[in-house]
C-alpha cells in the first residue's frame, strides 16, 4: 500500500477541486449542495485509499466519478422522496383554537338572533339557506308569499343577524 502525504492530497484538492465542483453542480444541484458532495468526495478519497482500497489515484477522473456517483445517488433519492410525498396527501392544518371557538360564538350568536325572528322569517330564512337547492323561488311557494315578499323577508333577516354580530363583543 502507499502512503500518500497531506501534503500531495492538498495539491490535488487545489489544483481539481473546481472542476469536480463544476461536474457536481452541472448535474442541477444547488451551489452549496454540490460544495458538500464535493467535500464529501475527497473526505472518501483520502479513507479509501488509506484503507487500500484505490489501487491507483488519477485525478480528476477519479475524483469527478466519486462526486457525479454521490451526487447522482442524492437526485435519485431526492426523486423517490418526492415520488412518496406527492403519494401521500397531505393532513389537514390543526384549526387555530381561537379561531375555532370565536366560529362558535358567531354561530350562537347567529342562532340566538334567528330565534328573536317571527316563526315566518325563521321558516323562510330555512327553506333558503338549509335546504339543499333552495332558493326564494322555492321558498315563496312553500310559505304561499309572494317572491317579492320572500326576498323583503331575508333582507330584513339578514340585518336582524349582521346587526346582532356587530353589537356583540
Amino acid at each position: 500500500m502507499q502512503t500518500v502525504k497531506p501534503e500531495l492530497w492538498d495539491d490535488a484538492i487545489r489544483r481539481h477541486d473546481r472542476r469536480v465542483y463544476l461536474s457536481v453542480l452541472a448535474l442541477g444541484l444547488t451551489p452549496d449542495r454540490a460544495k458538500e458532495i464535493v467535500q464529501t468526495t475527497w473526505t472518501r478519497l483520502m479513507e479509501q485509499h488509506a484503507a487500500g482500497a484505490l489501487a491507483e489515484l488519477d485525478f480528476p477522473g477519479l475524483a469527478i466519478r466519486q462526486a457525479r456517483f454521490l451526487a447522482l445517488n442524492e437526485l435519485q433519492r431526492r426523486k423517490v422522496e418526492m415520488r412518496v410525498l406527492a403519494a401521500v396527501p397531505e393532513s389537514a392544518p390543526e384549526p387555530d383554537v381561537d379561531r375555532v371557538i370565536a366560529s362558535r360564538q358567531q354561530i350562537e350568536r347567529v342562532l340566538a338572533a334567528l330565534a328573536t325572528c317571527s316563526p315566518t322569517a325563521k321558516q323562510v330564512f330555512r327553506l333558503v339557506y338549509a335546504t339543499p337547492g333552495g332558493n326564494c323561488a322555492s321558498a315563496a311557494q312553500a310559505v304561499g308569499l309572494s317572491l317579492q315578499r320572500v326576498r323583503q323577508i331575508l333582507c330584513e333577516t339578514r340585518n336582524h343577524i349582521r346587526r346582532a354580530l356587530e353589537e356583540s363583543p
